[in-house]
């Protein structure tokens, strides 16, 4: 059976410790690892991820690009795209993993409906150590299929780690934008505004670490990219409301972190939603020195 090319990139910055993991989940895929084109590129990593991407390298012969300065995420995965080969694209995270069946899932979905542009599905959220946390941190959301406004307005319980984009769609909408700091959200409002359907598989397909380093304290830095991301958008009807709503999502994230920020947030907060309740409790609990 002649399977479609799979191109898949790891982009690193001193996971050391949670690299070769990620790696092995992504060759010894159900798929075929003869199937899998995978771009392993290091961003000048501090630690010893290099070390250990070169070893890795050596024994499963992936293509490996090692960067002479710290050049930025959204940089590298430009420049990885230049050596894409395959029909279908993922992109996932160096500290995540995936469930072995992953691809097949993912290729059999695109295969059968062409209007989609990206597909994802459910993930487990994991600790530092790849221990699962509690019920109360997991989220699972159904089958479905997103359009623009879905997306535009936040109603997107999306895994990024997990997500394989049609190599075609990225021709057609162009490369990640080098001044943003987030790149996902920029690309999943960029294709489903050209027209394609953002799907979400019910199917667990990996595993995402919660770790020091994505903690709540890159909260008001992501909030800033996001406003920046949606105001491309600003001559769209739903833009006032994708304003108002992203404030609303983060209003109890900021409350945690900077109460005077969050303050100057609340006014546009104010709603019936879970997120103002529990901004409104976070605001009024002492931040933890």
């Amino acid at each position: 059976m002649n399977k479609p090319l799979v191109s898949v990139i790891v982009p690193v910055y001193n996971h050391a410790a949670y690299i070769q993991q990620t790696i092995e989940s992504i060759i010894t895929q159900s798929y075929g690892y003869a199937h899998i084109q995978l771009i392993v590129i290091d961003d000048f990593s501090t630690d010893d991820s290099a070390k250990v991407v070169q070893e890795l390298g050596k024994v499963h012969g992936f293509d490996l690009v090692l960067n002479t300065k710290n050049k930025g995420l959204c940089v590298s995965l430009n420049y990885a795209l230049t050596l894409v080969k395959g029909k279908y694209v993922c992109i996932t995270g160096s500290d995540d993993y995936w469930e072995s069946n992953k691809l097949d899932l993912q290729v059999a979905c695109m295969e059968a409906r062409p209007e989609i542009g990206v597909c994802s599905g459910n993930v487990i959220r994991v600790d530092s150590n790849g221990l699962e946390l509690e019920p109360s941190k997991q989220v699972k959301a159904p089958v479905r299929t997103y359009t623009f406004k879905d997306v535009f307005m936040r109603d997107f319980p999306f895994s990024s780690t997990c997500a394989m984009i049609r190599k075609s769609v990225l021709d057609e909408v162009g490369n990640y934008d080098i001044d943003l700091k987030i790149e996902d959200y920029y690309m999943w409002l960029k294709i489903a505004h050209a027209g394609y359907s953002i799907h979400f598989l019910e199917e667990i397909l990996g595993f995402y670490r919660i770790h020091s380093s994505n903690t709540i304290h890159k909260s008001w830095l992501i909030y800033s990219e996001m406003k920046k991301i949606i105001h491309r958008y600003n001559q769209h009807k739903l833009y006032p409301q994708a304003s108002r709503r992203l404030k609303i999502v983060y209003f109890p994230q900021i409350a945690r972190i900077n109460k005077f920020k969050a303050m100057k947030m609340l006014p546009a907060a104010i709603s019936h939603t879970r997120f103002f309740y529990r901004g409104v409790f976070n605001l009024l609990k002492p931040i933890k020195q």
